[in-house]
């Protein structure tokens, strides 16, 4: 999350948006982004796991957490197709930075 942040006005000026989503409630997600010091793009509540499902991110593998999801990372153009995905793993638990920005770039056309 924070380094979507400090990506983030770069990605404006490209006509790029950013949001997190979760399962967590919306009071979680303001303390999360008060605990990280703020976070200038929005972070999306999905605590009946409506979002989580229809994307196919639903994890209900780990005790305690039944419907949380698996860490991904989606680009959606502005016809609403995703055009490219990035789902964690245990080998790569984060996502290559660049590459998301340069697959939101081309999602985004030219300005």
């Amino acid at each position: 999350m924070t380094e979507f942040r400090s990506r983030h006005e770069a990605a404006a000026k490209d006509r790029i948006g950013i949001y997190g989503i979760s399962v967590d409630s919306v009071f979680s997600h303001k303390a999360f982004a008060e605990e990280l010091g703020g976070l200038p793009y929005d972070l999306i509540g999905d605590f009946e796991r409506k979002m989580v499902t229809d994307y196919g991110v639903r994890r209900d593998d780990v005790a305690g957490y039944s419907g949380m999801a698996r860490r991904t990372v989606y680009v959606i153009d502005g016809s609403g197709t995703v055009t490219w995905t990035w789902q964690g793993s245990r080998e790569q638990p984060q996502p290559d930075y660049d590459l998301v920005i340069e697959e939101a770039r081309r999602a985004a056309g030219p300005g």
